[in-house]
């Protein structure tokens, strides 16, 4: 087999690297829900999560269809808030962040560790730095398997079943989703099980 000509390896490690940055942008997105408050509720108005979370799943195949119906919904919340002030919706997010998340806030710092990760591997495959990008991969799963696979499942879980919201029941399948395709395993279908793995209502 002849040697890639380097248009084909630079096109790989384009490709390569803007999955990277994709995949730091849901991380982004996934912190910045956690986070709660003004960031994130500005975020779901203007639809800049839903649009993170589907630029990260663009690369997943058949596997997209584990954010499919949560996104929809997410554009559904987006759409209403030309009738909601931002008010209203920082206090109504608030009520069920305080309850479910909040007892679990130490856990964004790690997932902004696992983004910024994200976005070094980026810049290591963009520099053709091939060695430097798989490093950083390998780092970013010990990441998610030491401090975010302990945490986000139970968090994830939380939401989904006892959030008053529905887009906070959304959001929770969301969190899952990522983790899911972030560390091979279907949390979705392991936390909440067959039906409300597979329900997005």
């Amino acid at each position: 087999m002849s040697a890639p000509s380097d248009d084909t390896v630079g096109g790989y490690l384009a490709q390569v690297a803007q999955a990277a940055r994709d995949r730091a942008g849901a991380w982004d997105a996934v912190a910045d829900v956690l986070a709660g408050g003004d960031r994130a509720a500005e975020r779901l108005r203007d639809g800049s999560l839903a649009a993170a979370w589907r630029a990260s799943s663009r690369w997943l195949g058949d596997d997209a269809e584990l954010f499919v119906a949560d996104l929809y919904n997410l554009d559904v919340y987006e759409r209403g808030a030309a009738r909601r002030s931002m008010e209203d919706d920082v206090a109504a997010l608030g009520a069920d962040h305080a309850a479910l998340v909040a007892p679990d806030a130490a856990v964004v710092a790690h997932v902004r560790e696992v983004a910024e990760a994200c976005r070094a591997e980026a810049e290591a495959w963009a520099a053709g730095d091939t060695a430097t990008g798989k490093s950083l991969r390998l780092r970013e799963q010990e990441l998610i398997e030491a401090h975010l696979v302990p945490v986000l499942p139970d968090l994830g879980g939380r939401l989904v079943r006892q959030a008053a919201m529905g887009v906070w029941r959304s959001l929770g399948r969301l969190v899952l989703a990522v983790l899911s395709v972030e560390s091979g395993r279907d949390y979705q279908r392991a936390v909440l099980g067959e039906n409300l793995g597979r329900h997005r209502a």
